[in-house]
């Protein structure tokens, strides 16, 4: 969150004080890019843990409504709430291949059933079909849809606080 908004100040035209859709999206990569190489080797070795104790998250929900008594149309959790739906789209065939990686047992003396991440993901794809990439999606969504909501929302929140120092 932090470096999104290094380079959305730096990327802002000082003229008009906007900045291009095409810049916010390329600052969005950029910044979610390095989190996710900085954050990986945590979440590897979480989804290690999980899976040695078999730990499972809780599935929550969240609403989406207007707020029409504002005088929006839209709602801004409905906006964040897509944020967290299109994170898991992306995402989430990323995480079935790297779990099934994680996961895969090797037999001393026999040949690993994968051969990397893009040789996972070429197998799953003949043997299950393309929909084999999203097993596990509406967990997923369950929980990215809702923090992200609670993200955005508590960041707007800091922010505010720390404006005022």
């Amino acid at each position: 969150m932090g470096l999104y908004d290094v380079l959305k100040q730096n990327w802002t035209d000082p003229e008009h004080g906007t900045m291009p859709l095409t810049r916010k999206i390329t600052a969005g990569l950029i910044a979610g890019g390095i989190g996710a190489a900085v954050g990986n080797p945590a979440d590897v070795a979480m989804v290690r843990m999980q899976a040695d104790v078999g730990f499972v998250r809780p599935i929550q929900g969240d609403d989406c409504g207007e707020r029409v008594d504002e005088g929006r149309a839209w709602d801004p959790r409905c906006g964040e709430f897509a944020a967290g739906f299109v994170a898991a789209v992306a995402s989430n065939p990323v995480d079935v291949i790297k779990t099934r990686v994680m996961n895969m047992k090797v037999e001393a003396g026999e040949t690993p059933p994968y051969n990397g991440a893009l040789d996972c993901a070429l197998k799953t794809v003949r043997a299950e079909g393309p929909l084999a990439l999203y097993k596990g999606f509406i967990p997923t969504i369950s929980r990215q849809g809702p923090f992200t909501v609670v993200l955005f929302v508590t960041l707007e929140q800091v922010r505010k606080l720390l404006k005022d120092f």
